[in-house]
């Protein structure tokens, strides 16, 4: 926009310098003060010869021929300041013209009359007076060059007020059909689009705003619908619970507080659960990282799950532990691991297994953790949905299960956050293969890397 600015800037006071140098030749570097001035002493030289080698008949016809080919008109004087070579006199020099230099040009106040003293060579002393012509018809011109002038002017300001404009307007309607509650709304002419300038980056940035701001705000009703949608059940059956508690007909007060007691530590769950991915998502930069021990992580978090495998008549087998260390917030990565690991406790099948294994890849450069089980598996057009909040493949088992579908999303949150992946896939014949993948700091890595304190229980959350 600058550069445009500059651009007719310049156009315009070139076109003023030279309609103004065309409307006032007197102005021009080429005019007869200038480069005439030899041609005009050459010419007071000349008509003093004329008139020595043939009289005032002979000036004339000279000083005549002059003033039709140049325009000058002048005259000759002789030193007693008498005209020589017309009949009517011509322009008349000034008082003071025997006295300045000889064959030296001078001119009047206006610039519009010159004056040269010449002496012969038989020592006669003449004045040459020529009256310097101007152009007649510099009013016209002037008039044309202010029309031409304003017309470029309008013309170069109405297309600079078009192209900036025009995509302006454009921007704030889409902005105004945005703050109304169409969240649809995008930039979609591809002339503004495409621009190289400021306004194009604009409308680029408010095309991508525009999706993020759309995916966050579907993401948001989408979250408060399902929050309401776990809330309402254990809310109703601790309603229930209350009111079979008032009747006491013959129903065990105990049963019903049980029961109360078990939906009560589901909300907390619930709530804790909510809490951890809305810290989560809330990060906007990595936390504070540490080197840590991974190995012994995942074998702690084995053992752990193991131990709690059995009252389900499940177990949890760790089949293969590589010693590798990664840079991370201990809390947050055994969260995540433990997430995936009870997740596939839920749905293996009874005294089936759920395998883990520590394994390199990408040439010893990644530490992943492979979580194996032999449940049912997930449709593989469901597989890419599995680590969104509250998603669930199966709402029925789900809730018999008691799951509400935020344990794989706090576990996609934490890896994302550590600069890893989690992805999951079908296993043959049946079951579910969740990868976590995380960079492996190396030995000089780490002894670079300067321990930091722990975020603790800051972000530790029921599960």
């Amino acid at each position: 926009m600058f550069l445009w600015f500059c651009v007719a800037n310049t156009i315009l006071i070139a076109t003023i310098v030279i309609g103004y140098r065309l409307s006032n030749p007197e102005q021009l570097p080429f005019t007869w003060p200038r480069i005439g001035k030899g041609a005009i002493v050459s010419a007071g030289r000349s008509a003093a010869e004329a008139y020595e080698h043939g009289g005032q008949a002979n000036l004339g016809t000279y000083l005549e021929t002059l003033e039709q080919d140049t325009g000058l008109r002048s005259s000759l004087y002789d030193s007693a300041h008498r005209d020589l070579g017309r009949v009517a006199r011509g322009p008349e020099p000034p008082l003071d013209a025997w006295k300045q230099p000889q064959s030296a040009l001078v001119l009047d106040v206006s610039g519009s009359l010159g004056t040269v003293r010449i002496v012969t060579t038989v020592d006669n002393s003449y004045v040459f007076v020529a009256q310097i012509p101007r152009r007649e018809s510099s009013g016209f011109w002037s008039r044309i060059f202010v029309a031409a002038f304003l017309v470029t002017v309008a013309l170069v300001c109405y297309l600079l007020a078009q192209n900036i404009t025009l995509p302006i307007v454009r921007l704030r309607a889409l902005t105004s059909e945005f703050s109304r509650g169409n969240f649809s709304a995008r930039v979609t002419l591809g002339r503004i689009l495409e621009r190289k300038d400021e306004i194009g980056g604009l409308a680029r940035d408010f095309t991508v705003m525009a999706s993020r701001i759309e995916t966050l705000m579907n993401a948001q009703q989408r979250l408060v619908g399902d929050v309401s949608h776990e809330l309402r059940s254990p809310i109703t059956r601790l309603r229930l619970a209350l009111g079979l508690l008032r009747r006491k007909k013959g129903l065990d007060p105990g049963m019903s507080l049980a029961r109360m007691e078990r939906e009560v530590e589901r909300l907390d769950l619930l709530i804790g659960q909510l809490l951890t991915l809305s810290r989560l998502e809330s990060l906007n930069e990595p936390p504070r990282m540490e080197t840590l021990d991974l190995a012994a992580l995942v074998r702690e978090v084995s053992a752990d799950a193991d131990f709690e495998a059995t009252s389900m008549d499940r177990n949890v087998q760790l089949l293969e532990c590589i010693e590798c260390r990664v840079s991370g917030v201990p809390d947050l990565i055994r969260s995540a691991i433990e997430n995936v690991v009870r997740n596939a406790l839920k749905y293996t099948g009874p005294n089936t297994p759920v395998t883990i294994r520590l394994i390199r890849c990408d040439g010893g450069r990644t530490a992943t953790t492979v979580v194996e089980d032999e449940g049912p598996g997930v449709p593989s057009e469901m597989l890419d949905h599995i680590f969104e909040p509250f998603y669930r493949v199966d709402e029925a088992r789900n809730r018999q299960t008691g799951g509400a579908g935020l344990g794989l999303a706090i576990a996609h949150r934490i890896i994302r956050l550590h600069g890893g992946s989690i992805d999951a896939a079908n296993r043959e014949p049946s079951g579910l293969d969740v990868r976590i993948r995380l960079p492996i700091v190396t030995g000089t890595e780490a002894q670079e890397q300067l321990p930091k304190g722990r975020n603790g229980d800051s972000h530790r959350s029921r599960r």
